[in-house]
């Protein structure tokens, strides 16, 4: 099926047939080609094209209604257009070479022994370095999780979105460490809670809403307890649900009183958690979950919002 679109609707994976030039309404046609990166976006945007037609039945159509989002197998089909099989399948390695270190990590928090940092910097170092080579297709890799992995992908995820977006800030290699670190471990206090509330698909019931408000803090009182997790790592696991308009949690704090290291995560925790299939959701795409955060006023630092789009999102490394 073919639909017109305006230049400025395109996204990677769309499949072109024909384009409008200029504002006289009339086709021209070319030769069918996909888009496959935002630097094609772009180049067809420089080139005063006004509106194209896509095939969606070659490629992707337009967002989906936000209340039904993506299901897995079109997330996974869309992945395919947008990443070659080979890397995919590096992003895949990695996450295997990542598991065994991170599930020791959750593993120990889950029965409340003290916090080993060996295990978690060895998972770091490895994303550090998947992320060097794809950081957009470990990510999106990391979103494939079936339910029972959600706090564990989702800790990964977030801590490949840190330190891409830690690399995109300019940081140094030691700042965007801790970057990782803390990305890996800001829900370490959920492993406290039982699987029937992190897997409910139902709405949590106020008992249960404040258990899962407990676990910033819980999260932080184990790395505290161990004794070695650097100042940032704790700030990111304690203040990742404050909201810059003081309306969050544990401590509501506001401003920059949040640490920095805390507004940078809650950044990317929150992103993450909206464009990723959830026992309760289906997930949102990349346009609807940066419009929902940049239409949240008050919840995030602005500036490192618009950061975050002008350099993950246009860039083309988160999808």
């Amino acid at each position: 099926m073919q639909k017109r679109i305006q230049v400025n609707q395109l996204r990677v994976g769309m499949f072109v047939e024909d384009v409008e030039l200029g504002g006289h309404g009339d086709a021209v046609r070319c030769e069918p080609f996909l888009i496959r990166s935002n630097s094609d976006v772009r180049r067809i945007i420089a080139s005063h094209v006004k509106s194209v037609v896509i095939n969606v039945a070659k490629g992707i159509d337009l967002d989906r209604n936000p209340a039904q989002g993506e299901d897995a197998a079109s997330y996974e089909a869309r992945l395919l257009v947008v990443f070659t099989p080979q890397e995919i399948g590096r992003a895949r390695q990695s996450i295997r070479e990542i598991d065994p270190h991170l599930r020791q990590v959750l593993s120990d928090a889950r029965l409340q022994a003290c916090f080993a940092d060996g295990p978690a910097s060895t998972a770091v170092e490895r994303i550090m370095s998947a992320s060097l080579d794809n950081a957009g297709a470990l990510i999106a890799v990391a979103k494939l999780k079936e339910k029972d992995e959600v706090t564990f992908l989702h800790s990964l995820a977030v801590s490949a979105l840190m330190v891409a977006f830690g690399r995109s800030l300019g940081h140094s290699e030691d700042d965007i460490r801790l970057l990782g670190l803390g990305g890996l471990v800001h829900d370490l206090g959920k492993m406290t809670l039982s699987d029937d509330i992190l897997t409910k698909t139902g709405k949590l019931t106020a008992e249960e809403m404040e258990l899962v408000r407990r676990h910033p803090q819980l999260g932080y009182e184990m790395l505290s307890r161990a004794g070695t997790a650097p100042k940032e790592v704790l700030d990111i696991c304690r203040y990742h649900h404050e909201r810059y308009e003081g309306g969050g949690y544990p401590g509501r704090l506001s401003g920059r009183s949040i640490p920095y290291v805390a507004r940078l995560a809650a950044i990317c925790d929150v992103y993450e958690a909206l464009t990723t299939i959830r026992p309760y959701k289906r997930a949102f795409s990349q346009t609807e979950a940066i419009n929902m955060m940049m239409n949240s006023p008050g919840h995030f630092d602005a500036k490192l919002l618009s950061a975050f789009v002008s350099k993950m999102a246009i860039s083309g490394t988160i999808h």
